[in-house]
């Protein structure tokens, strides 16, 4: 994969990952939760398992086992519950907005962990990013796309946490660890765990095809390709770089979530939303001399 490809291939990465909310509210009109966290990992597992001979092996050192436990459990089976919950309570275009703060809470992680400078500019980067969060939570209604906004947002929340706690683990192994490897731990590790849960509600009588293709965009197009890009792109260039790209995803979610659910947030979340948008691109404006 050419270095110069990385940029082209984090927007699609990070569209197909917005879009996922998207499918997700599709999917979840046939399958159970427990069937659908374990459909997101099953295909991309078996396609990791058939290359697992052609995999880098790692420079294993004395330590890292917590290191690789706290990555196969952030992220993807961490995020994916949150995710999944929080979006079987609020709407996909909330969920976007909120997901959004990625970059801003690796921010703080990597400052609070690796003593890495945060400038003015990212701290009111991350102060606009919150106050739109609470603004688009708070003045969620009810409705059929979102039944429990405030619960479904604090849980989208939590899906935040996981993917800073996994961005910033990565940060620590990626330096012994092939991007490859990491990944496969990742669907491995989520694969194991979720499987008991697929199993506690029988399968539908009928599974629709619109359904099937869903799980094959949440399996294959986010937990293998857009995990696949993210990881490898890590090891290439800054992560702080690699994170920003997170700003596509909210973008990428309101457009999709108008056009296929018909989602409309009000006129006060949308100042939400903008405020969230200001916020993760001041937060990740080019540094000047004075910040």
């Amino acid at each position: 994969m050419l270095k110069n490809a990385i940029v082209p291939l984090l927007v699609i990465a990070h569209i197909l990952w917005g879009g996922g909310f998207i499918v997700l509210k599709i999917v979840m009109e046939s399958l159970t939760i427990g069937q659908i966290l374990l459909g997101r990992v099953l295909l991309a597992s078996i396609v990791y398992a058939l290359i697992w001979k052609r995999i880098p092996k790692p420079d294993y050192q004395a330590g890292d086992l917590k290191y690789l436990v706290i990555v196969a459990l952030c992220e993807p089976f961490l995020l994916f519950v949150f995710e999944t919950l929080g979006l079987s309570y609020t709407t996909a275009s909330q969920a976007g907005m909120i997901v959004a703060c990625v970059p801003l809470t690796v921010a703080l992680g990597a400052f609070l962990l690796y003593r890495e400078r945060v400038s003015r500019r990212c701290m009111a980067g991350i102060g606009f990013a919150v106050i739109g969060v609470v603004i688009v939570s708070a003045f969620g209604e009810a409705g059929g796309q979102s039944s429990r906004p405030l619960l479904g947002n604090f849980l989208m929340f939590c899906a935040v946490l996981a993917a800073t706690g996994n961005a910033l683990t990565i940060k620590h192994l990626s330096q012994r660890y092939s991007f490859m490897f990491l990944s496969a731990i990742q669907v491995f590790g989520a694969t194991i765990l979720f499987l008991p849960l697929a199993f506690t509600s029988p399968l539908p009588a009928e599974i629709s095809w619109a359904t099937i293709g869903g799980l094959i965009y949440l399996s294959l197009g986010i937990t293998f390709c857009v995990y696949f890009i993210i990881n490898y792109s890590l090891g290439q260039i800054k992560a702080a770089y690699v994170i920003l790209f997170t700003n596509l995803i909210p973008i990428s979610t309101l457009l999709l979530a108008f056009v296929i659910l018909g989602e409309r947030l009000s006129a006060v979340q949308y100042a939400g939303a903008l405020l969230v948008i200001a916020g993760v691109v001041l937060a990740g404006a080019p540094e000047s001399s004075s910040d």
